[in-house]
């Protein structure tokens, strides 16, 4: 049976919260690493906090800052745990993706501590990166979207034209993230957030968000992630929000999204898109071509985003948190059949 619970609500000043991820450390701790601050998202009060959980998701402590800056907004799309540290990707900007820049902050306490925000450079400004894929092979890989400069670097990607069509690709390393190398790009559009698995025959396929489609869209690579194929639409709905993909052992591949085709909804507000519900998982035994298991985890009205968590390690359950209607966010333990 699935659990639940509340990890953080909202409240003045710190109201908003979004891209939340769980991880689970060394040491048995949970985390929920999550933007808040302000009212919306972007806005100069952004940052990053984590609030942590010792018994498994049923209680979480108060929010421990992570990276706040006084004079920039940051928000967070991935967080590693390996080697006896924690990584955490940010963004910085001035409130409105302008002057972005990418960094990571790292803790090697069990994130109780942070040191100072480093550049990194393996990736450019105006790019974002998603959840990192372990490899049969060995190499790691992180899919990314890169909003390509229309003449001012420092402009918001909001205003300058380049959110029409960010170039997708991933960042591949074969030392384990300790340095890491550019494939070819293709064209997405908007928030072009990608999810990545291995299939069985070693393609790597990535689904990505393709705003105002009413579904989302594949490319995959057959070379280990050097080039990859033209973006194509696929059956699967979405209403323009980010899923998020896992491979189990036996090769069943998990996929927790928002299956609603519909791009707009009557009801919805500024940060809050009702359409993006239910939240619900599936499951493919053939590589993506079917869906053979559906179930919907919740459909409590309201903005049910950006899921995103960990496979147990002996694979019964997907730990994840999501946040509704960007003032709370929830963890929820789904059971796998």
């Amino acid at each position: 049976m699935d659990r639940s619970s509340l990890v953080y609500k909202g409240w003045w000043p710190d109201a908003t919260c979004c891209d939340q991820v769980l991880r689970i450390l060394p040491d048995g701790d949970w985390i929920a690493v999550f933007m808040t601050g302000g009212q919306t998202e972007p806005a100069p009060e952004n940052h990053v906090v984590l609030c942590r959980s010792r018994d498994q998701g049923l209680t979480w402590g108060p929010p421990e800052d992570v990276l706040r800056l006084p004079d920039r907004a940051s928000t967070m799309t991935e967080v590693l745990v390996h080697d006896g540290a924690v990584t955490v990707h940010v963004q910085i900007h001035r409130g409105a993706f302008d002057d972005w820049r990418n960094a990571t902050v790292t803790s090697r306490d069990g994130g109780r501590t942070w040191g100072a925000p480093v550049e990194f450079a393996a990736l450019p400004r105006r790019a974002m990166i998603r959840n990192t894929l372990h490899s049969s092979w060995g190499t790691w890989y992180m899919p990314f979207q890169h909003y390509l400069p229309q003449g001012d670097t420092s402009a918001s990607v909001l205003r300058d034209g380049s959110f029409a069509a960010p170039a997708i690709g991933v960042l591949l390393s074969d030392d384990q993230g300790t340095t890491w190398r550019t494939s070819a790009t293709v064209t997405g559009h908007g928030w072009a957030e990608g999810t990545l698995t291995e299939l069985r025959d070693g393609t790597l396929a990535m689904l990505v968000r393709h705003d105002g489609t009413g579904c989302l869209w594949r490319t995959d690579s057959r070379d280990r992630g050097a080039t990859w194929s033209a973006p194509a639409r696929t059956a699967i709905p979405n209403p323009g929000s980010k899923a998020r993909l896992w491979r189990l052992r036996d090769g069943r591949h998990v996929l927790v999204h928002n299956p609603n085709p519909a791009t707009s909804h009557p009801n919805s507000k500024p940060y809050a898109s009702l359409n993006r519900s239910p939240l619900s998982l599936w499951i493919s035994d053939d590589d993506l071509a079917s869906w053979s298991y559906r179930r919907d985890l919740t459909a409590f009205p309201g903005m049910l985003a950006y899921p995103d968590g960990v496979i147990s390690d002996d694979e019964r359950w997907v730990h994840l948190v999501f946040d509704y209607n960007r003032h709370d966010v929830i963890h929820w333990s789904a059971e796998l059949p």
